[in-house]
């Protein structure tokens, strides 16, 4: 049945085909655990600039597809439409998993605003968009952990897993709000760390580079269209590996993160990004 065989693990952020949950609901899967992935609307959300063109191709439609893909796995899924940053959705989700499956192994924290007006030089930055950035990434984090966290302490172990960035090691432009929510997942997750490392779980931060993903297609978009206007602008590049990451990178390094084998690793931020930022 693969090592996760009898476990549960609650995924956020699941609803695009291209997408990292997406790719973590299924290196889970196949390691035999059961899923709980969830997003804010059955499909997800679509960045600014981002058509969605590959899922209509695919006729994907979001958390239902999911589904049918994990089931054709051989597991079990619970899909859950809500909103992270909502105290009252982040209790339901942990309550209505636990209905479910009795239990809740590992949690990954993986939703995440999408782009839009918060892609700006700050002074430029609506508060709304300000505000929604870090309300989903950095709030929707501690709301889902602090919900999980009483069943992990009952059972005394369990795994959290928080999706940061490597922005959220370097600061960098027209990122102002992303970056800020990032260097919060990071610090949060050291505070967890410490204070849960007594009760038998760990938590830890995986830092992405760029991801071959929905939200380049965003990104690109937006700096190509910023190099015209501005020349000189930066703009993508690859890293000393030669290509972006991908989702299953993504997904590999959570897989470790929540097997027996990273016990004694905790509070670390670890990055994926093909050596674009080394620290």
């Amino acid at each position: 049945m693969g090592e996760f065989g009898g476990k549960s693990v609650l995924i956020t952020g699941c609803g695009r085909v291209r997408g990292v949950g997406r790719a973590l609901s299924v290196v889970f899967a196949r390691a035999g655990a059961d899923i709980v992935a969830t997003d804010v609307a059955p499909g997800g959300t679509r960045n600014e600039n981002e058509e969605g063109l590959e899922e209509i191709r695919q006729g994907w439609k979001g958390l239902e597809s999911l589904a049918a893909e994990i089931e054709g796995l051989g597991r079990r899924i619970l899909t859950l439409v809500g909103d992270v940053s909502r105290a009252a959705d982040a209790e339901r989700f942990v309550a209505e998993s636990l209905r479910r499956f009795g239990r809740i192994d590992v949690l990954v924290n993986n939703a995440a605003a999408p782009h839009g007006a918060d892609r700006r030089l700050i002074w430029e930055v609506p508060e709304e968009a300000w505000d929604l950035v870090l309300d989903v990434n950095l709030k929707g984090t501690f709301l889902m952990s602090r919900a999980v966290i009483p069943h992990m302490l009952a059972r005394r172990s369990g795994r959290i897993i928080n999706m940061a960035s490597v922005s959220g090691k370097r600061g960098t432009p027209r990122r102002g709000a992303y970056t800020a929510s990032k260097f919060g997942v990071i610090g949060l997750t050291q505070s967890m760390a410490q204070e849960l490392a007594p009760h038998g779980i760990t938590v830890n931060a995986i830092c992405p580079g760029s991801v071959d993903t929905s939200r380049r297609e965003s990104t690109t978009r937006r700096e190509r269209a910023l190099a015209e206007r501005e020349p000189g602008a930066p703009v993508l590049g690859l890293p000393p590996t030669g290509r972006v990451a991908r989702p299953d990178d993504i997904a590999r390094l959570a897989l470790f993160f929540a097997s027996e084998q990273s016990d004694h690793v905790t509070g670390q931020a670890w990055n994926v990004d093909g050596g674009a930022v080394m620290s």
